[in-house]
């Protein structure tokens, strides 16, 4: 049987898994949507027939989402990793 201790801390990891899936998804999808709608925009403003400034924000939506979603994955990686360096594992599990 679990104690309390254990169930609060895999609830909190379960927690911020969830946050981290959430963080990721949205600065994926924020990117996309915002350059996305600037390029509909600029088409509907600008456009003379073609659709360019909405390719190229898609382009640089996905870029940018990519870029956004890479750096905050690497940064929480490193975290983990230089936090599992610092404590090592105990072997009573």
């Amino acid at each position: 049987m679990k104690s309390r201790e254990q169930e609060a801390k895999e609830q909190r990891d379960v927690m911020k898994a969830f946050s981290m899936v959430l963080q990721v998804s949205l600065s994926a999808i924020c990117p996309i949507l915002l350059l996305l709608s600037v390029g509909i925009w600029l088409d509907s403003e600008f456009g003379g027939g073609g659709h360019w400034f909405t390719a190229f924000g898609i382009i640089c939506g996905i870029y940018s989402g990519y870029k956004g979603s890479y750096q905050l994955i690497k940064d929480v990686w490193l975290k983990e990793e230089k936090k599992n360096a610092e404590i090592p594992e105990s072997d009573d599990e």
